[in-house]
């Protein structure tokens, strides 16, 4: 259920949209936390409210919706609806199954169409909503996955979304994940999650201080993305 409040609140807003991979392979142990992938995910989605209650604008003009591919049900799903960040609360993932990323991404394609189409009608302006990809793996829905990736691009090229496709570990499958965006996906460590999010808080809070069409200067990526040399 969408939670905004776009009566008393009409400031501009900026969508962020993720899809998070909860698949069997996120149970997987790390061995320099002795923590699950999924539980560091769970961790950063924690460092994500923390560090977006640090920033009063951000928390009255981002929308969050948050969707999961895999999970006990085995299908994407939307975790949480719309919410502004005032709002906001980390909630829990459990890895099982497989990985419907396709699914999942068209999921928060028409999810995107129809937050915009809410905001417009209510004459609240937003900047271009951001689409957050996270898996440490590959899709398993291929049929999916090629609907997904050819819509995702079209999206882009009519620039009604920024996508952001980021792979976990040594496992991610970067060559597929550069399917779905013109932008290259970023690869980080399985245990970043925390620096991903405080640094997902902090660029959300940049761009909602843009006026929409503006180019935002982003915080480097450093803190969790990795190099390839």
């Amino acid at each position: 259920m969408s939670r905004l409040n776009l009566v008393n609140n009409t400031s501009q807003r900026t969508p962020c949209i993720l899809v998070l991979d909860d698949s069997y392979s996120m149970g997987f142990i790390d061995r320099s936390t002795k923590k699950s992938r999924i539980e560091l995910l769970n961790d950063g989605l924690e460092a994500f409210y923390e560090a977006l209650n640090e920033d009063e604008m951000a928390l009255s003009r981002v929308t969050i919706c948050a969707i999961n591919a895999g999970g006990p049900t085995a299908n994407p799903e939307i975790m949480m609806d719309w919410t502004d960040a005032s709002d906001f609360q980390p909630f829990r993932l459990k890895a099982d199954h497989g990985t419907p990323l396709g699914a999942a991404t068209q999921l928060a394609l028409d999810a995107i169409e129809e937050h915009k189409s809410d905001l417009k009608s209510s004459g609240v302006s937003y900047t271009k909503p951001w689409l957050f990809i996270l898996t440490d793996g590959e899709p398993t829905d291929t049929e999916d996955w090629e609907v997904a990736t050819d819509l995702a691009r079209k999206a882009e090229a009519a620039d009604k979304v920024e996508i952001w496709p980021i792979g976990i570990g040594d496992d991610a499958d970067l060559e597929t994940l550069e399917e779905i965006s013109v932008k290259p996906p970023k690869k980080m460590s399985g245990v970043h999650f925390r620096e991903l999010f405080v640094w997902l808080s902090a660029s959300l809070g940049q761009v909602s201080r843009s006026v929409p069409g503006e180019k935002a200067k982003l915080p480097s990526t450093d803190p969790w993305a990795e190099v390839s040399l």
